[in-house]
């Protein structure tokens, strides 16, 4: 990457912990990529993201078999079609995918992901989710690395 591209890791980590959506990159053990896009959440204190799926699928499925895993977030983006350019800011990351099983932890993991995308809605989230824990999985990545890139005039 280009030195004058590259964000401190300071915004990088910010730009993770303020997004809710990014794409999960993972290879089979025969080298197929397989890239999702899903919702998270970032806890910095575990240097860690997490995310939820269903338990059966081609993305579990992968995990178990290679836990190597590549997760990239797209902050602002703007096109400049007058100047052929695009204003971004980025973060990827590298780490390694562990599926949770504990259905107390798995439990904490939901509620804290409803509390990053739905705040404020309490109604009925220990029901749904106490009816919907046999159904999912939870994901939590081990960051290792975090690199940020952007594009901008300022």
């Amino acid at each position: 990457m280009r030195p004058s591209r590259r964000m401190s890791q300071e915004d990088a980590v910010q730009l993770l912990r303020e997004g809710t959506y990014g794409v999960l990159s993972i290879a089979t053990s025969q080298g197929e990529p397989y890239g999702v896009p899903l919702n998270y959440y970032y806890l910095p204190e575990e240097q860690a993201i997490f995310f939820h799926c269903f338990v059966k699928g081609r993305k579990i499925d992968t995990i178990k078999e290679n836990n190597r895993v590549s997760f990239v977030v797209i902050g602002r983006e703007t096109i400049m079609p007058e100047r052929f350019v695009t204003h971004y800011d980025s973060v990827m990351v590298e780490g390694r995918a562990e599926i949770i099983t504990d259905p107390e932890e798995k439990t904490k993991r939901l509620l804290q992901l409803c509390d990053t995308l739905a705040p404020g809605v309490l109604e009925r989230r220990e029901e749904v989710i106490r009816r919907q824990l046999p159904a999912v999985s939870i994901i939590k990545i081990h960051v290792e690395k975090i690199s940020g890139k952007r594009n901008r005039d300022d």
